[in-house]
């Protein structure tokens, strides 16, 4: 391969000194090509990235058939939680299981923000025992309050206020 090249440059009247004249030229424009494209534009700012807002999950409450919590510190614990990033609006979930001697109702609060908007939605999914748990329905509340028996989620579609018990 050397020879080939060796008689290449002989033939072309190349000498060796004129090649590596025009391989260092070469890698010049090259590094000076590769500088042009990480420059940036005078007074243009790189964009920065920003945070995303990680989702809280507060926990869940469950209750028993009499409607009571099963864990009363973790239910306060868990809508406390909920609330304080209602305030803020930060994006966080809440779970609420109710159940009864036949049925099962599970709901999952979330918080989402948009812009300057927050909302509240309530994906709930029901079940008559045995049969497995219905397909998620998903409602925006339009009000979200805290009163001394549990948070009041209200105007949450056909399900009306649902009242998670403290």
């Amino acid at each position: 391969m050397v020879h080939r090249l060796q008689r290449y440059f002989r033939q072309s009247r190349w000498t060796t000194q004129r090649a590596v004249a025009a391989m260092l030229l070469f890698c010049v424009l090259v590094v000076v090509a590769l500088a042009a494209c990480g420059s940036t534009v005078e007074g243009a700012q790189n964009p920065t990235p920003t945070p995303t807002l990680q989702v809280r999950k507060c926990g869940s409450v469950q209750t028993s058939p009499r409607g009571l919590p099963l864990n009363a510190a973790m239910a306060k614990q868990a809508e406390a939680c909920f609330w304080q990033a209602y305030q803020k609006c930060q994006p966080a979930t809440l779970g609420f299981a109710s159940t009864s001697v036949d049925t099962v109702a599970l709901h999952t609060f979330s918080i989402r923000t948009s812009g300057q908007n927050c909302s509240v939605t309530d994906a709930m999914q029901h079940a008559i025992v045995p049969a497995k748990l219905s397909v998620a329905k998903t409602y925006t509340c339009t009000v979200v309050a805290t009163k001394s028996d549990g948070l009041h989620f209200s105007g949450c579609g056909d399900e009306g206020d649902v009242i998670v018990p403290m």
